[in-house]
């Protein structure tokens, strides 16, 4: 009698055990992901151009770095000691996982993606949580067609095949009900650096939503001019290059007074207009600029 109890003692302690670290380990799951309620992600890229015939950039892999924990969903700077050189190579850590979208790998012509213009880079389904960062994996085969002459961009001494960009709320859109978008802005003139002779690339992106971001657009005249178009404040700035009929479109661009200067080419004179206001979720029109010999 005194064994059979015994049994029954070992036996109830050890489905108390079993009972513990079956909850202990549902907790942690709720707690760190929840799949059902995650979102589809779209993530796009456009063009801050820069006076090139072409630039060809070469996208091998985009991932994102999901926070599924949900005691940090609320904290704005838990990511900030997230360093991106911790990244590289890595595939999760405590400040989140990362998560690779589909994508169509290949060598972009980012210079078609401006005015407006932008293209899918890449989709995924992501777990419940915050992303706290993008990851562009870049390839080999970056070039620069300058005055129709093509040149090898190989990436600046110190720079990282990765290419990071940590998101704030402000930079993903939600489009529907668990869908989201991002808009990744690739600015040329930063990127592109001339030395010796030599193109390099360093890049430089920022990202951006259409909801929390302003745009404008104008026309800027004549063809003859060649014109290029800058817009900029104190704390922001952002390139355009026209159409052949003029018209030209600026995105994601904050809250704020802007200034555009228009250069022009083969002897035609800058101008510069002011205080032009931008405003988030708002398209701003601009009056036709003719530039003067």
């Amino acid at each position: 009698m005194k064994k059979l109890k015994f049994r029954l003692s070992i036996a109830a302690v050890f489905s108390l055990v079993i009972l513990l670290l079956f909850s202990a380990c549902q907790k942690q799951i709720d707690e760190t992901s929840n799949n059902t309620s995650g979102k589809n992600l779209s993530v796009y890229l456009t063009d801050d151009p820069c006076v090139y015939d072409s630039v060809f950039i070469d996208i091998r892999f985009v991932e994102v770095k999901i926070d599924t924990s949900k005691e940090h969903m609320d904290d704005e700077h838990f990511g900030d000691d997230d360093n991106d050189a911790d990244d590289d190579d890595q595939h999760r850590d405590r400040f989140g996982k990362w998560d690779t979208l589909s994508i169509r790998p290949g060598v972009y012509n980012i210079l078609k993606l401006r005015n407006g213009i932008d293209t899918l880079l890449g989709t995924g389904n992501l777990p419940a949580g915050k992303i706290r960062k993008i990851r562009l994996t870049l390839g080999a085969n970056n070039s620069v067609v300058k005055a129709g002459t093509r040149y090898p961009l190989n990436l600046l001494a110190g720079t990282n095949k990765y290419v990071y960009l940590k998101l704030k709320g402000e930079d993903e859109d939600e489009t529907a009900p668990g869908q989201s978008a991002v808009w990744i802005d690739f600015d040329v003139c930063e990127s592109i650096k001339f030395i010796n002779g030599q193109y390099f690339l360093k890049p430089n992106l920022k990202a951006f939503s259409l909801k929390q971001f302003g745009k404008l657009e104008g026309k800027v005249l004549p063809k003859a001019a060649a014109p290029f178009v800058r817009v900029f404040n104190n704390t922001d700035s952002a390139t355009a290059l026209p159409e052949e009929d003029g018209e030209y479109k600026v995105r994601g661009l904050r809250d704020g007074t802007y200034n555009i200067k228009f250069s022009g080419s083969n002897g035609y004179f800058d101008t510069t207009i002011n205080n032009i206001q931008i405003k988030k979720g708002e398209e701003t029109h601009v009056a036709t600029i003719t530039l003067r010999r």
